[in-house]
């Protein structure tokens, strides 16, 4: 009995392995489930381009909650900088700029 049973065992195994390796068919192809992130791979990225991302989740995921937070951060930074280089690039000054005050050369003495 322990020699029959020994051989179901090994002929299970031998089986698993044919199939572990292809033997038993092949596998379809593997359908893309991951969202694509819309962001160009060249370019300047704007706040729309902030706001189309999506992130796959894997097995460990992420939090959502976090990613979110940075992306809103992100997009807003964004918007304010392109606000101050229209308005750096319109001539118009900047208030938050400190003005510094020039001090004679022969103030030194």
């Amino acid at each position: 009995m322990f020699w029959f049973q020994l051989l179901v065992v090994v002929v299970l195994l031998i089986a698993v392995g044919w199939v572990a390796v292809g033997g038993g068919g092949h596998l379809s192809q593997p359908i893309p489930d991951r969202p694509d992130p819309a962001v160009p791979d060249t370019g300047l990225l704007g706040r729309e381009h902030v706001d189309k991302v999506r992130f796959s989740v894997g097995a460990r995921g992420y939090r959502m909650d976090e990613v979110d937070d940075i992306l809103d951060r992100l997009a807003y930074e964004i918007d304010v900088r392109d606000k101050r280089i229209a308005d750096l690039e319109g001539g118009e000054s900047v208030p938050d700029a400190p003005e510094q005050a020039q001090e004679p050369d022969d103030a030194q003495e």
